[in-house]
């Protein structure tokens, strides 16, 4: 079970380097392990928050985001990598689109649920393959890289994708 107040230490943790990293606009599809963290990005006046039906709905907001000069994260599951693979690739290759994907890293250990589990078995290597840059985010220690891969996603000018565990996103010990 979560422990609310730890989720929310992360969460405005997170949000406030990804702030720093100057995101000023964040599509989201919900997933219970992205619940506080999208509370936080709501109720941050700083960020326009956009809610999705589809993940590659979100890619597409933030592809026109970066189109007008604005930085731009996605907050999704992994499952939302997958299914916007071809997307992803298009903006690295062909469109040259920055955003940052903030995805939450379903199938490991950490994980009770075996519908998630082949995803994150081949969530890294897809999207590697359609090359995109990809950090493995497991714990505090790993928060700069929320503000840095926004940084890295406009000087490689392409997406990159953070791959965060249940412990970086919700405080929890594994």
């Amino acid at each position: 079970m979560t422990d609310v107040d730890t989720a929310t230490t992360r969460s405005a943790a997170i949000v406030d380097r990804l702030r720093a990293g100057g995101v000023g606009l964040a599509a989201y599809l919900p997933d219970s392990w992205l619940s506080p963290l999208i509370g936080e990005v709501v109720a941050d006046p700083s960020i326009l928050d956009v809610r999705v039906t589809r993940e590659d709905d979100a890619v597409a907001i933030a592809g026109g985001s970066a189109l007008m000069g604005l930085r731009s994260a996605v907050l999704c599951q992994n499952a939302g990598v997958l299914l916007s693979a071809n997307v992803l690739a298009a903006f690295a290759h062909h469109h040259e689109l920055p955003l940052v994907v903030v995805a939450a890293a379903r199938g490991g250990a950490e994980d009770g649920f075996y519908y998630q589990m082949y995803k994150g078995q081949v969530t890294a290597g897809v999207a590697a393959a359609a090359g995109l840059t990809v950090h493995h985010v497991d714990g505090p220690a790993d928060d700069w890289l929320f503000e840095k891969a926004s940084e890295q996603a406009w000087l490689l000018r392409r997406p990159v994708v953070l791959l965060c565990s249940r412990r970086a996103l919700l405080g929890e010990p594994v």
